[in-house]
This record gives structure tokens, sequence and C-alpha cells, in this order.
């Protein structure tokens, strides 16, 4: 099981950019330099990060490093804006036109909707995507925190119709459990409330994109007196519960035992479920994308992954 678009397979540790765009263009292309360096070949990337930002940084990186043949290119739209959902064929084909040129790209190996909007129905979106495709913007797509119910109607639409099906859907997962939704329209498969989910995946053998897959940082070790989990970011703050902290707790005991951190542990969780699970990383170093990418291959007992989610 993987995801392969094009004869390119996608690595199973996938490299965000969100963090990028507060980045100066050479300190941009250091980091994915070094990251490229540590084995990094499958870069996430999308259109609202940092207002287009991360796109024109990494196109700028491209630029200089001539070219991207070498590598698996994610980027998503369909994000909303101002409270507007913007899952229509004229908001889609603006945004895929803004992301090729800032990445100087002429086309993306994976094209991802950014969010859904269920009053849309089903086959209006796949049929804009499939114009995608067909005229060669995209060399596949599919959609990020979209329920299985929604994606299993898409595919059902796409077949009935010869289209390719989604290639791939990106919901967040991590061992850690948000207590609501970081940010509106996203969808989560984590914990005991997404057990059916996964069970989708695992059945369906769709690849899962899981974002935030370390929780936004949440496993790494809080300093002492710290208000929330870790300083990364407010959005963390969705993770600060005890049940968590008990299984941070545990990531660092299994952990410890293997010769492994909690991010390592947490991460090999993710990558030992039963579904074809790739995970996003915001890696800031390749030598943090080196540590994480030594486990691409590795796998948890079940008996392990039950223990951990406690």
């Amino acid at each position: 099981m993987s995801l392969v678009v094009g004869g390119k397979r996608a690595d199973r540790i996938i490299q965000g950019t969100a963090q990028i765009s507060s980045l100066a263009q050479s300190q941009a292309s250091a980091l994915l330099d070094d990251v490229v360096a540590a084995g990094a070949r499958t870069f996430d990337l999308a259109e609202n990060y940092g207002g287009g930002r991360s796109e024109a940084l990494f196109g700028g990186w491209l630029a200089e490093r001539g070219g991207s043949e070498d590598l698996f290119i994610i980027t998503k739209g369909a994000h909303p804006y101002g409270g507007r959902n913007r899952v229509t064929k004229a908001d889609i084909e603006a945004d895929i036109t803004g992301s090729l040129a800032r990445l100087g790209c002429g086309s993306v190996d994976l094209y991802l909707l950014h969010r859904d909007d269920e009053s849309v129905p089903v086959g209006e979106v796949v049929e804009v995507l499939h114009g995608l495709r067909a005229r060669g913007l995209v060399n596949a797509y599919g959609v990020s925190n979209w329920r299985s119910e929604r994606i299993a109607a898409a595919n059902a639409y796409a077949a009935a119709r010869g289209y390719e099906p989604l290639s791939a859907s990106s919901p967040h997962f991590s061992l850690a459990v948000p207590t609501e939704s970081p940010w509106p329209g996203c969808v989560s498969v984590s914990g005991a409330d997404g057990v059916a989910e996964r069970a989708f995946y695992a059945a369906t053998g769709l690849p899962l994109l899981a974002w935030s897959s370390l929780a936004m940082g949440y496993f790494v070790a809080p300093e002492p007196g710290a208000a929330t989990a870790t300083g990364l970011n407010e959005a963390v703050r969705v993770f600060d519960t005890p049940a968590n902290a008990a299984r941070r707790a545990r990531a660092t005991e299994l952990g410890a035992r293997r010769g492994l951190s909690a991010p390592q542990t947490a991460l090999l969780y993710v990558l030992s479920q039963a579904c074809d699970t790739h995970a996003i990383v915001g890696c800031r170093s390749g030598v943090e994308y080196g540590e994480l990418k030594a486990l691409a291959e590795q796998r948890l007992s079940a008996a392990d992954v039950a223990w951990l989610e406690g």
C-alpha cells in the first residue's frame, strides 16, 4: 500500500511547509535543502499558507535547484475566507492557477481541496477536479477534511463516469485526540470517535495523509511551568488535556524502552494503523526529518498501539 502518482511514490513521512512562510527566501531554501539532504522528496503545501508565501518561497527554491522532477508536490485550495465557503468551480480554478504560478510549475502531483462544503453536490466537485486533471494542471486529486461518507459518494460518482477516483484524503490524525477543531471545518479521525472513519480507510485502501500527525508539537516535552503543552502555537491548546498527557507519558515510556523519543513513538503510532497512513510533519531541520524518516518502514504491534491509546 502506498500513494503512487505517475510513477512517483510519495514518502511515508511528508514534509509540511506552513512554517516556512515566516522565513526569508535564503532561510527557506536552506531548510528545504537540509530536509532533502536527509531524504525528503514529498512536500505538502497550500495556497493559504502565509497567504501564498509558502508556495512562493517553495517556488523560489525550485527555481534555484532547477525544477521538481525528483519531488512529489502536494498543494491545496478551496480554503474558506471571510466566512465564505469556496468549494466552487471559480474558486478552485483560481486557486490552482495561483498555486502553479507561485510554484513555477505546469502541474502538481496531487491537488487536494482544503475543506468541504456539504451543500455542494459531490458530482459538481468531482467534475471540477476531473476537469483540472484533463487539462494537465494536476496529475491526481483528492480532499482534505472530508467525512468518509462524502468521499465514498465522490468516488461512486467518479466510477459511474469512468473518471479517476480520489487518490488520497488528508484528515487530522494523531495519538493525541483534540477536544475541538483547531480551525473551522477541520475533520479529525483520532481517538474512539474516529474508529469508524479509520475503518473506512482500511477497507478502501485510500491513502490517509495525516496532518498534524504529531499534534502540533504536543509530544515535545513541555517547559517547566508552561501554561500549555508547548510554546509552539496557540492551536496546540486543543490537545492539552489530562488524557493526552497520559498518552504522551506512555509514548515517552515506550520510546525509552526502544531508544526512541516521544515524538518518534507518536509518529510510529500513526504509521502502525490498519489503514495506509502517511504522516505530514513540520520538521525545522534535516536532523529532525532524518530522525523521523528512519522510522518510515517500522511498525508497532497492535498491543503497543492499544496500550498507547489507553
